[in-house]
């Protein structure tokens, strides 16, 4: 009966299973704020920008139809520059975004040149215009008449791969005179030429992510594959660049779009050396460095609309000169703020699904930045919506560019009046930690610091007040310390000597001997029967409450989770769910096993294994509150080691009370873990069914109320 009700168990598991779908969407002003847990959630916030104007054919006057705009560019002149792909023409607006003028490109005998699905245009530091025409297959370099003085075409160079199709879509240039180009689906990187037009090769391309498994498969490939089937191989190629920009000491800065298929991915946006290396880093909350191809600078979750996931996709770029970052994500409209440290500044924008209200689009398909104000093309409505920066948004970018550059005292007070504008900006407290530490004052700062989840300027400050609490009271703690140590010695003296025995229960005893003494503890517990429930339940409750303590108690630098939406039921499962579930796995394995243990034994088995953990997790508690982060480190190594241990003991354990040798406890262990997906897969599917069910019952009363 016994091995029926197994197997019945295992086959109900292996035919069901289970599929979670997640719907998150941000605010239309919003910010990312980093939390206890390690994730990046987007919070409200107070505009930055606000919407102002709408530019059409019909607000600047233009009696003609303007069929289609291709994309816009601001120039050093103050002129915005709006490229008309159909009819071959450039739009001229004045500073105050009034019509200038019409231009038409014409070559050297003054005859007109015509574009073919242009993509880009820039204008330089000398006025000049340069014009990406795609489908000619060439850029046209035009003075401010207009009048065409250079061209690219397709390099003539052996690092151009024979199939090459040069289709530019971005351009740009430093103050040296050299050259970047962007091609159409080029995943080499940018062409570089230089100041005298000669090709310099490919700049900056992305990297292919590999994981040890795709590593391994291409190993595998290589010994084992003849030359038919590497032909026939698919080959994962690079993303490549979709648009690109120079910062205030001409670095650049390049989006890459949609980076992964169905996810919105990470490393969008790049800041490349000119060696063409990522030089973009972000710093976590734990002080801890990596390159942007690590960071996701959109949402962590994709957006569903009708059901259908819609991943964002960063298609152009531009950076003001004190080098804050702006992507677009064209699939909803939203326009990203990041800082030259991969911190985001805000968001805003929308819109999906022929939106018709001011500030919102249809289909955003470029931005540039003209002085305060950002302009974002909506290719089909044939429009320029124009944003001013609001008060806010002057203030927090002001204050942020101060903190960058260290003049901490510049920046607090104007970090002050930022937060009185927006209490969700933790940029703003991490600000105030830091000025407040440079000036001394350590109270402050923890206080700031924990607010901003600032675990860096919260470490410099409590190990400066801790140092001096310890100074100022090194008598009395030394000699409380002396005090107990001497104690701690003469009752151990003493208790050898008199044989003093502090525990006298057998079954308790035998509890704890199961760290010391592995082998014969459990081997009592399953001969002769000298294993407890009550003990093991108390165990069992103990370890639960020392992982609570440890995610809602545990000193600021130590806590891995936010107390303010902390669940305990998560912790629950996690622990006493967790080792009622491996007791009930494995012992239903167990009986297809020959195994000898009973239910009881391996649960109380299991329960006695946690002693170390518990033990181990009560002490990180309490040390927490006096401990630094490099405390911290410690601390986690010594919590490896106890992890390590306990597994040992847990594997001498289920040796013991099912009488299996090495090879079998690791077969059936296996075989445990799958059992216990499979067991949480089926829970979790039947709670979807019954919520189903119970959404069904109650559609069908309220149709039956109502009629």
């Amino acid at each position: 009966m016994k091995r029926l009700l197994s197997i019945i168990c295992i086959v109900l598991a292996l035919t069901i299973g289970l599929s979670v779908s997640v719907l998150a969407e941000p605010n239309s002003a919003f910010t990312h704020v980093d939390q206890a847990d390690g994730k990046v959630v987007s919070v409200m916030s107070a505009e930055l920008y606000t919407s102002s104007m709408l530019i059409t054919a019909e607000s600047l006057g233009i009696d003609e139809n303007v069929p289609d705009i291709n994309d816009i560019c601001c120039g050093p002149d103050g002129k915005v520059y709006m490229l008309v792909g159909i009819s071959s023409k450039i739009i001229v607006l004045n500073e105050d975004y009034t019509f200038n003028t019409y231009m038409s490109f014409v070559d050297e005998n003054g005859d007109g040149l015509f574009f073919d699905n242009p993509s880009g245009i820039y204008v330089d530091n000398d006025s000049n215009i340069y014009v990406c025409d795609t489908y000619n297959s060439r850029v046209l370099c035009a003075d401010s008449t207009g009048k065409v003085f250079k061209t690219w075409g397709t390099p003539e160079s052996n690092l151009i791969p024979a199939d090459f199709l040069f289709q530019p879509t971005r351009i740009v240039k430093d103050s040296r005179g050299y050259v970047y180009i962007l091609s159409l689906g080029n995943y080499y990187g940018a062409l570089a030429y230089s100041p005298d037009g000669e090709f310099n090769g490919f700049y900056g391309a992305n990297n292919v992510k590999a994981t040890a498994l795709d590593t391994l498969a291409f190993i595998w490939d290589k010994l084992t594959k003849n030359d038919a089937k590497k032909s026939s191989s698919i080959k994962t190629l690079p993303f490549a660049f979709v648009d690109l920009a120079l910062d205030s000491k001409e670095y650049m800065i390049t989006c890459t779009g949609k980076t992964e298929a169905d996810t919105n991915g990470s490393g969008q946006i790049r800041k490349l050396s000119p060696g063409g290396q990522d030089i973009l880093y972000k710093r976590d909350t734990r002080g801890s460095s990596s390159t942007s191809g690590s960071v996701n600078f959109l949402e962590s979750k994709v957006i569903k609309k009708y059901g259908v996931s819609k991943p964002q996709n960063i298609i152009s770029i531009d950076v003001t000169k004190d080098d804050y970052i702006y992507a677009l994500d064209s699939m909803h409209g939203l326009i990203y703020i990041y800082d030259n440290e991969c911190n985001m500044i805000g968001g805003f924008g929308g819109g999906y699904d022929r939106a018709k209200q001011l500030g919102i689009f249809d289909a955003a398909r470029a931005l540039s930045i003209h002085g305060d104000d950002v302009l974002v093309l909506d290719f089909d409505n044939k429009a320029i919506t124009v944003f001013t920066r609001t008060e806010y948004g002057k203030l927090l970018m002001e204050a942020q560019k101060y903190h960058l550059k260290g003049e901490y005292d510049k920046a607090y007070p104007i970090w002050q009046k930022v937060i009185k504008m927006n209490a969700n900006c933790q940029l703003a407290y991490r600000g105030m930690a830091i000025a407040c530490y440079t000036n001394g004052e350590y109270e402050k700062a923890l206080e700031y610091a924990k607010i901003g989840l600032d675990y860096t300027t919260y470490d410099l400050a409590w190990g400066v007040l801790f140092s001096k609490y310890i100074s100022d009271n090194f008598v009395w703690i030394f000699s409380i310390a002396l005090v107990v140590i001497i104690g701690l010695v003469a009752f151990v003296i003493v208790k050898k000597k008199k044989g003093i025995i502090l525990i006298k229960n057998k079954k308790l005893k035998l509890a704890f001997a199961t760290i010391s003494h592995p082998f014969n503890s459990f081997e009592e517990i399953r001969y002769k029967n000298l294993g407890s429930l009550w003990i093991a339940f108390v165990l069992l409750i103990l370890y639960y409450l020392a992982n609570l303590l440890n995610q809602t108690v545990s000193g600021f630098l130590f806590l891995r989770s936010d107390p303010r939406t902390y669940n305990t039921v998560y912790t629950i499962l996690s622990t006493a769910g967790l080792i009622v579930l491996w007791s009930f796995a494995n012992w239903l394995v167990a009986c297809l096993s020959t195994g000898k243990g009973k239910l009881k034994d391996v649960f109380i088995a299991t329960c006695y294994c946690t002693i170390p953990m518990t033990v181990y997790t009560f002490v990180r508690v309490i040390l927490s509150q006096f401990l630094s982060i490099s405390g911290l480190q410690v601390m986690d190594g010594i919590g490896s080691a106890v992890t390590i241990f306990t597994l040992f003991i847990l594997c001498i354990a289920i040796m013991q009370v099912h009488e299996f040798d090495f090879f079998k406890f690791l077969s059936t262990t296996v075989v445990t873990i799958l059992l216990m997906i499979l067991i949480v897969s089926v829970v979790l599917l039947v709670g979807v069914l019954l919520q189903q069910v119970w959404e069904f019952i109650l559609k069908l009363y309220n149709e039956a109320v109502f009629r």
